[in-house]
């Protein structure tokens, strides 16, 4: 259910690899604040789900995403 949440009401922002595969980058404005999520596919097929509201895991996509200033 909460991977389904992400790809119906997060916005994507960005892609990057690692060795166990790839990982997308979602914003996600829900009930209890705004966060980002990250859904990767590990090799064993697995889904992964990892949700974070610091902008330190953010540094991963630095080279991608440009974040607006508030």
């Amino acid at each position: 259910m909460q991977v389904r949440y992400v790809l119906e009401r997060g916005t994507y922002l960005a892609s990057r690899w690692e060795d166990e595969g790839g990982v997308n980058l979602y914003h996600v404005l829900g009930a209890h604040g705004e966060h980002f999520v990250e859904l990767g596919v590990e090799q064993e097929r697995s889904m992964v789900l990892r949700s974070f509201v610091s902008s330190v895991p953010l540094e991963d996509y630095t080279h991608e995403v440009r974040l607006p200033e508030y």
